[in-house]
């Protein structure tokens, strides 16, 4: 059994295949390095600059989207942020500081995925794998900053217009109102990524760009329901223009589609 173990690596190793132990190896590696910067970051975030929880880059953070929100909401002079736990403050600047902490290390996240799956395919494929992460990070980038400069405020300024119209006064509890913007970032973002999950699914051969296109019609329906059904205001507004943005990155993954086939060919 131990020459045919050695046998084995041996021939793993002239062939320059990497033993199960090493793929185990290189994961954990990854994953050490992942880990050990969220955790390192995140300190960052709840403790400096002065060593003050209260005055630290995450509860910064906190009081600069709190401002940016309020101030592009119409009627704001009249809302107030209460909390209703002594630790609801703290869990809102942790939660802020996790948040940004995964932010600022997404191109970290990708790029050890991109470095341990490299080995397992050809130079071709790798240059497509990059190609799909890069626009990964761009993606997200463009869903990050249009969702919290437009999506977002206009959403809570149509809320809480909403509410007002009705002759109540709002008092938000500060950890559902930062568990709100935790939910429409997500939701704003996330779909900036379609354009990807198109180019993967061409890449791996389960769509083209012909069968895209001859499913167009039924797919802007389902975009449109998906919108309707996730934006949170009774208007049309925030519908419509998730809408058409989700519309605008479909057309752009067939469009994405159509070069990696071009690619193959």
């Amino acid at each position: 059994m131990k020459k045919t173990g050695k046998a084995v690596k041996a021939k793993d190793k002239a062939s320059g295949r990497k033993s199960v132990v090493e793929h185990l190896e290189e994961l954990r590696k990854r994953l050490i390095i992942s880990i050990g910067s969220f955790l390192g970051l995140f300190i960052v975030f709840i403790i400096l600059p002065g060593f003050s929880f209260a005055d630290s880059y995450g509860a910064r953070l906190m009081k600069f989207i709190q401002g940016y929100m309020l101030g592009n909401i119409k009627g704001a002079a009249a809302l107030n942020l209460v909390f209703l736990d002594p630790l609801e403050p703290v869990f809102t600047v942790m939660k802020l500081s996790a948040l940004a902490t995964l932010a600022v290390l997404a191109p970290l996240f990708v790029y050890q995925v991109y470095a341990y799956l490299k080995p397992a395919f050809t130079r071709k494929t790798s240059n497509y794998l990059f190609v799909l992460m890069l626009g990964f990070e761009i993606f997200f980038i463009l869903g990050a900053v249009f969702s919290f400069c437009l999506l977002i405020p206009a959403s809570f300024d149509i809320l809480i217009r909403f509410g007002l119209s009705t002759g109540a006064l709002p008092s938000l509890s500060m950890g559902k109102f930062f568990d709100m913007f935790f939910w429409m970032f997500l939701l704003f973002t996330l779909p900036f990524e379609l354009p990807v999950l198109i180019g993967v699914l061409s890449k791996a051969g389960i769509v083209t760009r012909k069968m895209l296109t001859k499913i167009r019609k039924p797919v802007y329906l389902g975009l449109v329901i998906f919108a309707a059904a996730v934006t949170p205001d009774p208007t049309i507004f925030s519908m419509s223009l998730l809408s058409v943005l989700l519309i605008i990155l479909f057309e752009f993954g067939i469009i994405l589609s159509y070069f990696f086939e071009k690619g193959e060919n």
